[in-house]
């Protein structure tokens, strides 16, 4: 079994390098034949958009029957396209809706990258049923607002929204937080570690300052709030970043942990 996995991945590798030229390939087959086709029948392709037509008809074994060649060298041409062409055609449309329905298992899954330019986005780090509620509030009052959940816990994403991006990978790396465009996002929310917080409260918060660390390295000029499980590790956080805002884990603490709806627009 992991053999043929293997093997999957190395030739679909391979065959994802020749889709360019595969593209290149099918649209010069229906740019040539949308061209051609008007010069060898002027009456029954008078325009491009004819040729095109008859083109796009043909490669996807259609047949409407609407328009045809009726020449010898039209349908020489025609011989010639649906035994050549058909099969590259079929062939650029199975990699195309591979290619799409691949993207969406990498989006699941949590391997893609934030790509949207300019900010404004919001980063949570880590999964928890608080941060669920943020989340969910945030999509809810702010539909126009890119959410990007970064957790190392997480198999697949929690929520299928489409402004919200999960990405798998562990939160105090650099490298996982430049995949999220850290540094460009207009608030980061870090949440604590729920299984820690019931099994070792200053473990949880131990983590959560870690965490912390490489965020103020890349984005300490972000508005920052984090959840803390004891109070009395407020001074060790406060030593790390003492203009980051901090919230006592509470009952009301996931609707106080998102700001961006509070704060007036000047502010943000």
């Amino acid at each position: 079994m992991r053999f043929w996995f293997q093997f999957r991945k190395l030739f679909f590798s391979v065959f994802r390098i020749r889709m360019r030229t595969l593209s290149i390939a099918t649209g010069l087959l229906v740019l040539t034949s949308s061209v051609l086709m008007p010069l060898l029948e002027p009456e029954q392709f008078p325009r491009f958009y004819d040729g095109l037509w008859w083109t796009v008809v043909t490669l996807a074994t259609v047949g409407y029957g609407d328009t045809f060649p009726k020449t010898d060298l039209g349908r020489l041409w025609g011989i010639l396209l649906i035994v050549g062409g058909v099969g590259l055609f079929t062939l650029f449309i199975g990699r195309l809706y591979e290619m799409l329905v691949e993207r969406q298992e990498r989006r699941k899954n949590g391997d893609l990258d934030y790509t949207k330019h300019g900010g404004g986005h919001v980063v949570v780090i880590g999964w928890s049923g608080r941060a669920r509620i943020t989340i969910k509030n945030i999509l809810k009052t702010e539909p126009s607002t890119d959410v990007v959940l970064i957790d190392d816990r997480l198999a697949t994403a929690p929520l299928d929204e489409h402004n919200f991006l999960f990405i798998r990978g562990i939160p105090s790396r650099d490298k996982t937080l430049h995949r999220a465009r850290l540094a460009e996002a207009r608030e980061i929310l870090i949440f604590a570690d729920e299984s820690l917080k019931v099994e070792n409260p200053y473990n949880a918060d131990a983590r959560t300052a870690f965490i912390l660390t490489s965020v103020e390295r890349i984005a300490g000029h972000v508005r920052t709030t984090l959840e803390v499980v004891l109070e009395e590790n407020l001074a060790n956080f406060t030593k790390i970043a003492s203009d980051t805002h901090f919230k006592i884990s509470d009952q009301s603490f996931a609707e106080q942990m998102y700001s961006g709806l509070r704060r007036p627009a000047a502010d943000r």
